[in-house]
């Protein structure tokens, strides 16, 4: 069984992405780098279920998504788990692995733009924010 295919097994009976983590990012990214929908289909998708309704990558968006996916990858532990989570995301969003190892980190370079900077900013508070969370006896 690859790796790919045990992660497949596994998130139908548990969830890879922590649930607040999945919401935090859900306020940044519903209906800005991806079409809208409703909070369940946004978790079921993080958590690589079936969705409702299929979650879609607003065109120009590629970029943040990418740094979105590479973050939310840096939680997951084991970090195998993680990688393996970011390259089933990334397939969902209709992303190449290429172009995302190329571009995960584009909106933190010194050139990016303001509103990349504010992106990069918003995502590292959702997980800044579920992180707390979880620590809060």
């Amino acid at each position: 069984m690859t790796g790919a295919e045990l992660l497949q097994e596994t998130s139908t009976w548990m969830d890879t992405v922590d649930l607040a983590l999945c919401l935090f990012i859900y306020e940044v990214c519903n209906d800005c780098q991806f079409e809208y929908v409703s909070g369940s289909d946004f978790v079921n998708f993080m958590n690589l279920k079936p969705t409702g309704r299929a979650v879609t990558v607003r065109p120009k968006e590629n970029l943040r998504v990418c740094y979105m996916v590479f973050s939310v990858s840096q939680t997951i532990r084991p970090r195998e788990r993680g990688k393996v989570w970011a390259e089933e995301l990334l397939k969902r969003c209709g992303i190449s692995k290429s172009y995302y190892d190329k571009h995960r980190s584009d909106v933190c370079s010194n050139a990016t733009t303001k509103e990349n900077r504010e992106y990069r900013k918003s995502v590292d508070k959702a997980i800044e924010n579920a992180s707390r969370l979880r620590s809060t006896p």
